[in-house]
């Protein structure tokens, strides 16, 4: 079976090529000088800029032959056909009911040039498809460089910190289906995170011990995580984060300010019979390139965007050659729609994260816009508590360039070269130590009475009368350390039955419930809990020991058990344990785990 270019056999001893993808940039790990951007898109278009849109458009107008991604793509939207916009969230099926507060925008202010939205495989097979592009336009770029032509490629993909981990691991199926890699060899880490990393190494108002916020102000979502600086090292190349509140986020990007943009300039000309779509497009290019992206709400001067050919009407703003817009009513209108969502979205995460927040930190192409950070700064927690409010010099790239730097920084353990020499176990570290659960993890079992326990709950057991209740092992806001493993211990009691062998009479099974709300149920029918996965725990041919009941008159077996839990940046499991560290140790995984 042919090798994709730069796979391990292809490059021993040679180093590796990160490559990470939100934007696109590169970095060699013997030499790790950059990151650098990728500016050039191959089939994707020949603009260069350091950035390519997240469009695809099929020959046949649906999803299947040959089709164009990225500039490519979008020109046909600019002469208005319908193409494939926004398809990465269709991988979450449920983003817009889950956080729906924050989703009102996508409902009042839809697009104007994307086909319908897909989700299950049709939105994967799209994602799939932009990746190849991706991919393609990395190996034209590293295939003109000599030295990195066999040299291995390890992608790096950064997702949305509010996606769940089933919507992440679909992430890394898509990766792999386009040849990316396979398995561990596609990392994946939350756009926050990333930005958090990058903050780290390039602001050194933060400092150990700090607590700031990640405020990533993207063109579709706005995501918020909250971390405090655990250990930082004098040259900051290694650093440890623990997440300090629990993320959160919405649609409201900046995308969502050019659609707003359009829809009042057309109620704006509803009455002048002279408008066109010509001047609509002129009018959003110019305020997408010249308007949005320096946008303050203090001009005293107006904005002017050139038109030619149409009637002049003071009304409506429009002069000899000019349509005349004024930051007030832009303010009004257009920015505050937005920005109104972000700064609750903010004054939320403040409130919710544990310790005095230092700084709030701008990422994200729409967190450059000096309308955003002047909104954000007059918050009245902002205010009151001295926070600091700062944006990247690079926001636009800052996520891309911490994905690579956790990534370099994340290769430890011992590389073995072709020579048979090998490394020694690199001591630095970059990343989140510890995570703040999101929301409520339990499982449901059978407990002693309270004190006026309801009657129809009380169920007759032969351990006596029993309650079947919630119990929740890991609250929201609980402190998880990043992939170690947290054992929560049970027990199953069960009646000794001459003539049936114990692991039948102490069959296990194991059911794990999510909870999104602050207060949990005590009960698993409450509508508020769901189930995630379940998974059994088979004893077969292990010793379980007897305990006595009722005066020494009945014989039970008492098998306790551990449910273990590894939390982690992009993925989320749970096994069942009986004998950890002992001769008997039984491990039974769970295979799946859906928050569907």
């Amino acid at each position: 079976m042919p090798k994709r270019p730069g796979t391990a056999s292809a490059a021993a001893g040679r180093g590796k090529i990160l490559v990470a993808v939100d934007f696109v940039a590169y970095v060699h790990t013997a030499d790790p000088v950059g990151p650098h951007l990728l500016t050039s898109w191959g089939e994707g278009g020949d603009n260069t800029d350091g950035q390519v849109p997240t469009v695809l458009r099929y020959d046949n107008g649906e999803m299947s032959g040959p089709y164009v991604w990225g500039y490519r793509a979008q020109r046909f939207a600019e002469r208005g056909e319908r193409i494939h916009e926004w398809f990465k969230l269709g991988l979450c099926d449920d983003f817009e009911q889950r956080r729906a507060r924050e989703s009102q925008l996508i409902k009042q202010f839809g697009s104007k040039t994307a086909k319908q939205p897909v989700k299950g495989r049709d939105c994967e097979k799209l994602v799939r498809d932009y990746l190849v592009g991706i991919k393609q336009a990395v190996d034209e770029k590293l295939g003109a460089i000599q030295s990195a032509v066999a040299m291995e490629r390890q992608y790096v993909i950064s997702v949305p910190a509010l996606w769940d981990y089933s919507e992440k691991e679909k992430t890394r199926a898509c990766a792999e289906r386009a040849d990316m890699g396979e398995g561990s060899e596609i990392t994946l880490i939350p756009e926050s995170e990333a930005a958090g990393i990058w903050a780290i190494k390039t602001m050194p108002s933060i400092e150990e011990g700090d607590t700031f916020v990640i405020c990533d102000a993207g063109g579709g979502t706005v995501d918020l995580t909250s971390f405090r600086v655990k250990s930082l090292s004098k040259d900051r190349r290694q650093c440890e984060l623990v997440e300090a509140g629990a993320g959160s986020g919405g649609l409201c990007g900046s995308i969502f300010l050019n659609r707003i943009f359009e829809k009042y300039l057309e109620q704006k000309f509803r009455d002048y019979p002279s408008w066109n779509a010509d001047y609509m497009g002129n009018a959003l290019e110019a305020f997408e390139t010249k308007i949005k992206p320096n946008f303050s709400g203090r001009n005293r001067e107006p904005h002017f965007i050139r038109m030619t050919g149409h009637e002049e009407s003071q009304r409506h703003g429009i002069g000899k050659k000019f349509l005349e817009l004024t930051d007030e009513e832009l303010c009004l209108n257009v920015f505050d729609i937005v920005i109104d969502k972000i700064t609750e979205l903010v004054r939320d995460q403040i409130r919710h994260t544990e310790g005095s927040v230092k700084e709030v930190v701008l990422a994200g192409g729409f967190g450059r816009n000096p309308y955003l950070k002047r909104k954000l700064k007059s918050l009245e927690c902002v205010v009151h508590q001295d926070i600091k409010v700062s944006e990247f010099e690079d926001s636009a790239t800052a996520i891309v360039k911490g994905a690579v730097t956790a990534s370099l920084y994340g290769l430890g353990g011992a590389t073995v070269a072709s020579d048979g020499a090998f490394n020694f176990m690199s001591t630095r570290r970059v990343g989140v130590v510890s995570r703040k659960a999101g929301r409520h993890y339990g499982t449901w079992g059978y407990d002693d009475l309270k004190d006026h326990e309801c009657q129809e709950r009380i169920v007759v057991r032969d351990d006596g009368n029993k309650v079947a209740r919630m119990h929740w092992f890991a609250k929201m806001d609980d402190d998880i350390p990043n992939g170690e493993p947290q054992y929560y211990p049970y027990e199953k009691i069960a009646k000794v039955v001459p003539g049936k062998p114990p692991h039948e009479v102490c069959f296990i099974k194991i059911q794990i419930f999510v909870c999104e709300k602050r207060n949990a149920p005590e009960y698993k029918d409450d509508p508020n809990a769901w189930k995630i996965t379940d998974f059994s725990l088979d004893l077969r041919g292990l010793t379980i020991p007897k305990i006595t009941h009722t005066e020494g008159k009945t014989w039970f077996y008492k098998a306790v058990f551990e449910i273990e839990m590894i939390l982690e940046a992009t993925s989320l499991s749970f096994c069942g344990v009986y004998g950890r560290n002992t001769p008997d140790e039984r491990r039974c995984p769970a295979k799946k785990v859906s928050f569907k």
